[in-house]
C-alpha cells in the first residue's frame, strides 16, 4: 500500500470533500502547516495546562507530521502516563521538537497560559468545567485544576488550524466557550461547575479505535487512580491507525488495540481486564462487571445490540464518517431498561456502496488509481474520515458524562455538537442519574 495510506483517513477530509484534487496535494497542504505550541510558565504545572499542551502536541503531529513545543524549563508530569516522568519527556515521546523560541517556520501558534504567540495565534482558555479558545491575550485561563478542559480547549484550537488547511487560506481564530459539566446548556451563565465530584471506579470500554482511545486519553489525563477497566477490541493497529488514534505511537504498529489501551490505563493506576474479541451481545453482564459501558463503535447494529444488553448505563459516542460530517459528535446516554426508540434513525443509514462508487470516479481517486490500481483505491474509498482532535474532544465530553452519572447527576440523553461551532448544541433532554452509588472514586480538585 502506498505511503498515502498512513494519513489517508485525515487527507480524506480534503479529497472526499473536493477541497484537494489529489491525495498528494492533500498531503502537501497538511505538511505545509507547522504548529508551535507555546506553553507559559504559569500553566506548566497545572492539570489543564499539561493536558492542553500534550493534546495539542499529539494531534498536531498526527495531522501535520510535525510540531514544536516552546517552553522554558520543565515540570513533573502530573498524570501517570506511559510517556515519561516529565512534561518534556512526554512531549518528546509524542513526537514534538522542543525549543525555547518559536522557529521562523511556524505558520500557526497555539498559546497556553501567559505565553505570547507568533503570527496566527489561537489561545486555549478554561475555567474549571468551562473550556474553549480566545483570540485576544487579555482573557487568560481561570481555574486550571481540571485536565478535561485543557484537552477539550486544545482540540478546539486544533480544529481551527485544521479549518485553515481545509480552506487553503488563513481563517481568523474564534472565541468559543463550552460548559463540559452541562454540555447542553449555554456557557455564559457564569456557573463553572463543581470542584468535588465522583469518577466511576469501574468502566467497560468497547471499541478502542479513534473514539475509544479518546475516552482513555482523557481519563488518563484526569489523573484519578484506583479504578478497574475492561478493555475490549479485536483489531490490530495498522498504519492508518497511528495518525488518528491518540494512544498509538509508531512503535505500537502491529500490536492489539486492547493491549495498548490496557498499558495506558495500568500506567495511570487502573487495573485492567483485556478481551480481544468482538462483543456480539453474547457476554453475559454479571454483578461483578462494570456498570458503565463506554462505547465507541463504528457500525450501528452492534451499538443497538449493546444498548439493549443490560449494562446499568451505556454512553455511546458516534461521529459522521464522511468528509462533510467527520466533526459532528453525537453522544447518547442509555439507562438499563430504557427505550432507545428515536435515539438512532435506523432507516436513514447511508448507502455506502453507492457513495464509495461515486468517490472512486472523482479526480483524486482517478489520480490515485494511476499509481496503485483499481483494486488498491477501494480501501481508500471505504475508509471513514477521522481526525485525532475530534477524538480528543469527544473523549472529554464522554468522560464528563460518566462523571455526572457517578456523581448521581443526570447525563445527556442525546447530544449533538459540531466541533466547528461547539457552543451551538442540539440536545434531547437528559437521562436521570442512578439512584444509588454504583461505585466511585471521590475526587476533589483542591
Amino acid at each position: 500500500m502506498t505511503d498515502l495510506w498512513k494519513r489517508s483517513r485525515i487527507t480524506k477530509a480534503l479529497t472526499d470533500g473536493a477541497r484537494a484534487d489529489s491525495f498528494a496535494e492533500a498531503e502537501a497542504r497538511l505538511d505545509s502547516i507547522h504548529v508551535a505550541v507555546v506553553l507559559g510558565r504559569n500553566q506548566m504545572d497545572t492539570p489543564a495546562g499539561q493536558a492542553a499542551a500534550l493534546t495539542a502536541v499529539a494531534t498536531a503531529r498526527k495531522c501535520f507530521g510535525q510540531v514544536t513545543l516552546v517552553m522554558e524549563g520543565d515540570a513533573r508530569l502530573l498524570a501517570s502516563l506511559p510517556l515519561g516522568k516529565t512534561l518534556r519527556h512526554a512531549a518528546r515521546s509524542l513526537g514534538a521538537r522542543l525549543v525555547e523560541d518559536a522557529p521562523r517556520t511556524t505558520t500557526h501558534t497555539i498559546s497556553i497560559g501567559n505565553a505570547s504567540g507568533m503570527g496566527w495565534t489561537v489561545r486555549c482558555w478554561w475555567d474549571r468545567w468551562l473550556a474553549g479558545t480566545r483570540q485576544a491575550a487579555g482573557d487568560g485561563p481561570g481555574d486550571s485544576r481540571l485536565a478535561l478542559t485543557g484537552a477539550f480547549a486544545a482540540a478546539v484550537a486544533m480544529r481551527q488550524i485544521f479549518a485553515c488547511a481545509l480552506a487553503a487560506k488563513t481563517l481568523r481564530p474564534r472565541d468559543v466557550t463550552v460548559n463540559l459539566w452541562e454540555s447542553w446548556s449555554a456557557a455564559g451563565s457564569g456557573a463553572i461547575g463543581p470542584a468535588t465530584f465522583d469518577v466511576p471506579n469501574s468502566i467497560w470500554f468497547l471499541g478502542l479505535g479513534h473514539l475509544g482511545q479518546g475516552f482513555i486519553w482523557n481519563l488518563c489525563l484526569l489523573g484519578v487512580r484506583g479504578g478497574r477497566a475492561v478493555v475490549q477490541d479485536n483489531q490490530l493497529i495498522g498504519d492508518e491507525n497511528e495518525a488518528t488514534s491518540l494512544l498509538v505511537l509508531p512503535t505500537d504498529l502491529g500490536s492489539k488495540k486492547a493491549r495498548v489501551a490496557g498499558r495506558w490505563l495500568e500506567a495511570c493506576g487502573w487495573k485492567t481486564d483485556i478481551i480481544e474479541r468482538r462483543h456480539h451481545g453474547d457476554i453475559q453482564v454479571t454483578p461483578e462487571d462494570p456498570p458503565y459501558l463506554l462505547c465507541g463503535l463504528d457500525r450501528l447494529q452492534p451499538r443497538l445490540i449493546m444498548a439493549r444488553h443490560g449494562f446499568e448505563f451505556m454512553i455511546d459516542a458516534g461521529l459522521g464518517h464522511g468528509a462533510h460530517d467527520f466533526e459532528g459528535i453525537q453522544i447518547r446516554t442509555i439507562a438499563k431498561g430504557n427505550s432507545i426508540e428515536g435515539l438512532w434513525n435506523e432507516a436513514a443509514q447511508p448507502r455506502h456502496d453507492a457513495l464509495h462508487a461515486k468517490l472512486m470516479e472523482t479526480k483524486a481517486y482517478a489520480d490515485l488509481e494511476a499509481q496503485i490500481g483499481r483494486c488498491g483505491i477501494v480501501g481508500f474509498a471505504e475508509a471513514s474520515t477521522a481526525v485525532p482532535f475530534v477524538g480528543a474532544a469527544t473523549g472529554a465530553l464522554v468522560i464528563a458524562q460518566a462523571i455526572r452519572l457517578a456523581s448521581l447527576q443526570p447525563a445527556a440523553r442525546f447530544l449533538h455538537m459540531e466541533l466547528g461551532a461547539p457552543e451551538m448544541v442540539a440536545d434531547a433532554g437528559v437521562t436521570p442519574g442512578p439512584s444509588v452509588n454504583l461505585g466511585t472514586i471521590p475526587t476533589s480538585l483542591s
